[in-house]
């Protein structure tokens, strides 16, 4: 929904808001994000994290697909965690005819697409 060609694009957040979820399913939802934050130095992961948390209140989890899963394999189902400072889509593609060899995900800050805040002098 969101990737290439798609920059400065907002979309209606859909799925269940994380102030619907308990604190165990907030815990999860903070962990799978995680995943994405924490690709960068440690440094700069933290202080990611720490925006994200911030706005867990208003961060959404939508899934589509099925709920199984087997173990080792990549998951066949589309999912988008969208909150103020985050998106994240994770998009399985047919290829070949299996969706869970040819994954696509993406990652952004909708307030920050490639780092617009930040300026050189």
């Amino acid at each position: 929904m969101l990737g290439p060609g798609q920059d400065g694009k907002m979309i209606q957040p859909e799925g269940l808001k994380a102030s619907a979820m308990n604190s165990s399913q907030r815990t999860m939802l903070l962990d799978v994000i995680s995943e994405w934050t924490g690709i960068v130095h440690e440094s700069a992961a933290v202080a990611r994290l720490a925006e994200i948390k911030a706005d867990i209140g208003e961060t959404w989890f939508a899934w589509s697909g099925p709920t199984t899963v087997t173990p080792g394999n990549n998951i066949t189902a589309y999912y988008r965690i969208q909150g103020p400072h985050l998106v994240i889509e994770y998009a399985p593609q047919r290829l070949s005819g299996d969706p869970a060899l040819n994954v696509h995900t993406m990652y952004r800050d909708p307030t920050n697409d490639y780092g617009r805040k930040f300026t050189v002098k």
